[in-house]
Parts: structure tokens; C-alpha cells; sequence
């Protein structure tokens, strides 16, 4: 079987988790934390990031940082994990849903703009596959509009545009560490405060609600409740292992580019017969390779495709469902505009075997095994 996935493992994670074991004072003391937000400080520019328990917990912080109330409005793809509604409909928001971009998986800009109204507060934009959303366009929109930008940058570590990292283009970015990311600490995430004016708001609710930041800053003589938040930092134990794998992180993400250059050059022939449609990259993008796709002309044939790769022992999947055609995303939101790709596209992707172990004779076996299928 080849597996879908395997969680990237480089050899020094063991190394750091154990000189966690062995300190008794390491889990106060923190000091992979902040090797962790040093390393993006240093690396991605990014000069306010902090580790979280989740991607999930990071969308939620930052609902939680921008005041989301009832009734207010956050823009979104529907081509997107629920995490990125849930976060904002737990806070009382309605989701507004807007179709994709025709070149990618990504929210188009041109159709967001008609989705405002006195309401809205924020535009969430995934930037699906590790390809940057079109950030020049939407943040002429929310400067105009005075918005919000939450960049879920969930796929992107490492990933640039317009040699500019991911996660630098929200007023917020949130990233994901879980075990089917390119950087792994098995289940980890991580939050920038790319707004400076957000930054105080954040520590509140960063920091269980408190003011504990400033208390053990000197700035206040009392430690207390100031107002909403909860428990989100990461223990020292992902940290540490999170680290190990920062330290690698152009080896990892060099790996994964390969493979994916491997797919899209051995499936090209396929996609020139007009069998099969591939991602599309941008010139100014320069992903990570985080995931490879592929799109069917139908639905049907994508089922029949995944299921014909499974009984040769290959593990291929489909990925998000929209999140406007489920019975809740009805009840929490609504779809602006017309649906003309992102429905029709969720239903034809189907994404490959792709992992920092995996080998270049796998990938010529899952291609060779996705030509037979259409030679039939």
C-alpha cells in the first residue's frame, strides 16, 4: 500500500523532547517556545508569533482578538475546513461564502466585494495548496471597507509570494503543525499578530483572559480578569519537537516541492488530452508542495478514480466538502453570488499520496496506475 500520508520525521525529534523529560524546570523555563517564535521572527519576519495547541485554537483566538460579536459578518471560501467557519459562528457570526478563484482553490477577490455590507467585520482567505490568495486586491477591498484580513495559512510554512512569506499578508495569520503538514509536532499550532493595533486585545484573551502578561511585565500590580479568553499555548513538548523540524524546514519543504514537480511533469500528458485538469501556480508563487491535485471532469469519475487507485493499493482522497451545501453551513451562513466553480471543483479534486518519505518510483507508480485508468 502506498498511504496517503506519513508525518515527516527528521531524527532530532527525539533529541529535544528528551531534554525536556530531563529538565524538570523546562516546561516554566519554555525555551523551545521560544526557539519557536524566535525561528519565524527571525526567518518569516514576522515579529508578534505565538505557538498554539491548534490551527483551530488559532482561528478561534483570533475571533476572540478581533471582538466578533452576534450578528456581525465574516467572509469566507466554501472550500475551506470548518474550522475556519466554526471559529467565527461559536462567536455568533454569519458566515458569508464566496466562490472560488478560477485559477485555484482560493477565495476570488473579484467577488468579494459584493458580499460586504454594513455588517461585516472580516475576510478569513485560505491560501489553499500553500498559493497565496490574490492579498493586493483584497487589501485595496479592506482598506476601503476598513476589514479585517485572517490569512489561514494552515498549508504555507515556508511558502512565499512575491518573496514575501505566508502568513505576513493578514492582519492575523493562523498556522497548522498537526501530523499532515509539511512541518509537523504532531498536533500544534501557531498565531501571528501582523496588526499591531490587534496586540493588546490578543495577550488578554492569549493569555486565559487576563492581564498576566502585563503583571509579569512590571506593568500592572494585580493579576486579573480582563475578559474573554482560554487556554491556547502549546506544551514544550511539540515545541521541542516542532523545533527539530524548523531547523530542517527548506530540506523538508525542498522534498515536497520535488515530489510534486515529480506529479505534475509525469501527469502533463494526461492534462494536455484534456483527461485531467492540474493546479495551476502563479509565477510570483512559490509553494511548498504541501499537497498535489488533480481534478476530474465529474464527480462520478473522481469516485470511480480513487476507488480504482485503492484496489491497487494506493491510498488517494478527496478533500473539503463545502461548507455552504451542508445542513449546518445553512443554518450559520449564507452563499453570495453565484456557485459557478467552487461546488463543481470540490466534487472533481482528488489529491495524490504526498509525504516527505515518500519515493520517486511511488510517485511514477501512482501515476502509471491514474494513466491506466483513463486508458480504459
Amino acid at each position: 500500500m502506498i498511504p496517503f500520508f506519513r508525518t515527516t520525521v527528521t531524527g532530532n525529534e527525539g533529541r529535544y523532547v528528551n531534554r525536556v523529560l530531563e529538565n524538570a524546570d523546562a516546561f516554566a523555563a519554555k525555551e523551545f517556545t521560544q526557539k519557536c517564535e524566535q525561528w519565524f521572527n527571525e526567518h518569516h519576519g514576522i515579529a508578534h508569533f505565538f505557538l498554539t495547541k491548534s490551527c483551530t485554537a488559532s482561528l478561534e483566538l483570533a475571533a476572540l482578538t478581533l471582538n466578533i460579536q452576534p450578528g456581525d459578518e465574516v467572509i469566507m471560501p466554501s472550500f475551506a475546513f470548518v474550522s475556519c467557519a466554526n471559529a467565527f459562528a461559536l462567536r455568533g457570526a454569519v458566515c458569508v461564502f464566496v466562490d472560488v478563484s478560477p485559477t485555484n482553490m482560493n477565495l476570488d477577490a473579484e467577488k468579494v466585494e459584493a458580499a460586504i455590507t454594513s455588517k461585516t467585520k472580516a475576510i478569513v482567505t485560505v491560501n489553499y495548496a500553500s498559493v497565496a490568495c490574490n492579498y493586493t486586491a483584497l487589501r485595496r477591498i479592506t482598506q476601503r471597507h476598513n476589514l479585517f484580513i485572517v490569512e489561514d495559512n494552515a498549508h504555507g510554512t515556508g511558502a512565499k509570494h512575491n518573496n514575501d512569506f505566508l502568513g505576513t499578508f493578514g492582519d492575523i495569520a493562523t498556522f497548522s503543525f498537526d501530523h499532515l503538514k509539511n512541518i509537523t509536532c504532531g498536533q500544534g499550532g501557531g498565531i501571528a499578530i501582523n496588526n499591531k493595533n490587534l496586540l493588546e486585545r490578543f495577550y488578554v484573551a492569549y493569555e486565559f483572559g487576563t492581564n498576566r502578561r502585563s503583571f509579569f511585565n512590571g506593568q500592572t500590580d494585580r493579576y486579573e480578569w480582563k475578559g474573554l479568553g482560554s487556554n491556547f499555548p502549546l506544551s514544550e513538548l511539540n515545541a521541542a519537537m516542532l523545533f527539530s523540524q524548523l531547523e530542517e524546514c527548506n530540506t523538508i519543504n525542498t522534498r515536497f516541492v520535488q515530489l510534486w514537480n515529480k506529479y505534475f511533469e509525469e501527469l502533463s500528458p494526461l492534462a494536455v488530452k484534456g483527461k485531467i485538469l492540474l493546479p495551476q501556480i502563479a509565477e510570483q508563487s512559490q509553494h511548498n508542495g504541501h499537497c498535489f491535485y488533480l481534478k476530474t471532469t465529474t464527480a462520478g469519475e473522481r469516485n470511480k478514480l480513487i476507488a480504482f487507485l485503492q484496489d491497487r493499493h494506493i491510498n488517494a482522497q478527496f478533500h473539503y466538502t463545502t461548507l455552504h451545501g451542508s445542513a449546518f453551513g445553512k443554518t450559520v451562513g449564507r452563499f453570495v453570488g453565484n456557485d459557478d466553480l467552487t461546488a463543481h471543483h470540490s466534487a472533481a479534486l482528488v489529491r495524490l499520496p504526498l509525504f516527505y518519505s515518500l519515493k520517486d518510483e511511488d510517485v511514477v507508480t501512482v501515476v502509471d496506475v491514474i494513466t491506466d485508468f483513463y486508458a480504459h
